[in-house]
């Protein structure tokens, strides 16, 4: 069966992959680190490290009134063994540029906010993401949301 047959036959048949009718949504669990900018976010067995910084920086010429946001993506070879540690690999690239395009796009971040001074102060925000599998992680931390479905 190709790919396409095997979607619309699971879209007919009201499953996901994973066994979870169309509407039923993995558990959530949020927490926020003990350092700032840091926190583990859960979604089913999915888990990612984040950390977010700021930086005041002169902006660019042709947008001068603008901050920028960056994202970054590593993969944990821990996660899975295809992983290659230190660089990021071709796959957290793409999806780097996938999440930084529709944060832009859907201006989720208000990048005008982020000046301070027009034409010589703006923030920039990196978000550093990375996953890893769920049974090595146990993140201290304060929880402060958790949703289950």
């Amino acid at each position: 069966m190709n790919d396409k047959k095997f979607i619309e036959s699971a879209l007919l048949s009201d499953l996901r992959v994973d066994g979870r009718r169309p509407f039923d949504y993995r558990k959530l669990s949020i927490i926020f680190g003990r350092e700032d900018g840091s926190s583990e976010i859960q979604l089913g067995q999915t888990r990612v490290m984040g950390f977010v910084t700021g930086q005041l920086v002169q902006p660019y010429r042709d947008k001068p009134n603008e901050g920028t946001l960056e994202i970054y993506i590593e993969f944990s070879p821990m996660a899975d063994p295809s992983f290659d540690s230190g660089r990021p690999g071709e796959s957290a690239i793409e999806l780097g540029r996938i999440v930084d395009c529709g944060l832009r796009e859907s201006r989720a971040v208000d990048t005008e906010s982020l000046c301070v001074i027009l034409g010589k102060l703006v923030w920039v925000i990196a978000a550093n993401l990375k996953n890893y599998p769920s049974k090595f992680s146990k993140a201290k931390g304060r929880r402060v949301g958790s949703r289950k479905g």
